[in-house]
């Protein structure tokens, strides 16, 4: 009997090497350098590090957790086409940051995306290990079909190197299709906002609202979520004025209070408006979070903000700013209160109900 299970335990072994495959195999695979194929979502050419997503030239009038947090690779990505059967990630993040509401693969992990038929397709997961430096698989077994990808990055920690793995007799090099790249006749969209911008607590990077906007209209997205820091930072202004953008979507105000919307809102979208003439600048309610429900000193909070939220709208509008459009917070994520991990911080499912409900107002 127990040579029987001596033989099941090591013949299952083998079949889960066969279909997961070994560390060593991954190691015998040949890796790029991400910087030499096509990253996306990094809005600035002097960027504070690599896959950072704040311009270093503002670092002196940067808060430093502003600094901190533009470390994280959120909305960072890397496009390329290969014909592997095989695609590995080899990444080496800054902090190995961990959280208790949020799962390690979306902290830290890579996600993969194949165009097929026109359409974006998850199609695996590099998985973090314990320690800085990773290796992980996206696909083992697949074809020997030329395809295009995506690959989105951590998105609350830092990526200090990327490599990406096929194996020896396949090609891989930058993508020939021009889906989720921006040129000068598809200009990126800009998200600036909280934790939920950054993708708290999406389970894997493809899931933050801004990269599945992204995918839905074909745009490169610019993930500039700080989380806890969305207070509309003059140096935030700066950074925006620095980008070539389609739209700037603007959902902040669950870091902010009636107050800070009093003294920052106004003086900052002036700045961006005045830089940027008829660009077009969304500006995003409080969604209704379910813990607002049996808190009333919170829930009243949230009314006095978003009506001082509102009324710069409308005085933006009376003075001609056509270019502005509001979305006000009721059913972003739903009405079955049934959308976050904590009562704020969204599910995928709420990632999916916000982006559904927001498409509408960003398409051309």
């Amino acid at each position: 009997m127990k040579k029987l299970s001596m033989i099941f335990a090591l013949s299952f072994a083998a079949l889960l090497c066969v279909k997961t495959g070994s560390a060593q195999d991954m190691k015998s695979l040949r890796y790029v350098d991400a910087k030499s194929l096509m990253v996306t979502g990094m809005a600035f050419n002097n960027p504070l590090g690599d896959f950072a997503r704040l311009p270093e030239e503002l670092r002196g009038e940067l808060r430093s957790s502003l600094i901190s947090l533009g470390m994280n690779s959120a909305g960072v990505a890397v496009r390329f086409r290969s014909d592997s059967p095989v695609i590995a990630a080899k990444w080496r993040v800054r902090n190995n940051f961990s959280m208790n509401h949020m799962p390690d693969t979306g902290i830290r992990g890579l996600d993969l995306y194949v165009l097929d038929n026109g359409k974006w397709k998850y199609i695996g997961t590099a998985k973090p290990g314990a320690s800085k430096d990773n290796l992980s698989a996206f696909i083992r077994n697949g074809d020997r079909v030329m395809r295009e990808y995506i690959t989105y990055l951590p998105l609350y920690d830092g990526v200090e190197s990327l490599e990406i793995g096929v194996d020896s007799v396949s090609t891989i090099d930058m993508p020939v299709n021009r889906a989720l790249i921006s040129g000068p006749d598809r200009k990126p969209v800009i998200f600036y906002g909280t934790s939920i911008t950054q993708g708290g607590c999406a389970s894997r990077p493809g899931m933050a609202y801004p990269a599945i906007l992204g995918r839905m209209l074909n745009r490169e997205s610019i993930n500039l979520g700080f989380s806890g820091n969305a207070r509309m930072d003059m140096a935030i202004a700066k950074s925006v004025n620095m980008v070539d953008y389609h739209t700037l979507v603007l959902d902040c105000l669950p870091n902010m209070t009636a107050q800070m919307v009093r003294d920052s809102a106004e003086i900052f979208i002036r700045t961006v408006l005045k830089h940027n003439p008829g660009k077009r600048i969304v500006m995003v309610e409080n969604p209704e979070f379910p813990n607002l429900l049996p808190d009333k000193k919170a829930s009243a909070e949230i009314v006095e903000e978003n009506g001082e939220w509102r009324a710069l709208f409308e005085r933006l509008r009376r003075e001609g700013f056509r270019n502005i459009i509001y979305v006000k917070g009721n059913g972003l994520i739903g009405e079955d209160s049934e959308a976050t991990v904590d009562g704020v911080h969204l599910t995928d499912l709420g990632f999916q109900r916000f982006s559904e409900n927001l498409v509408k107002y960003l398409k051309d």
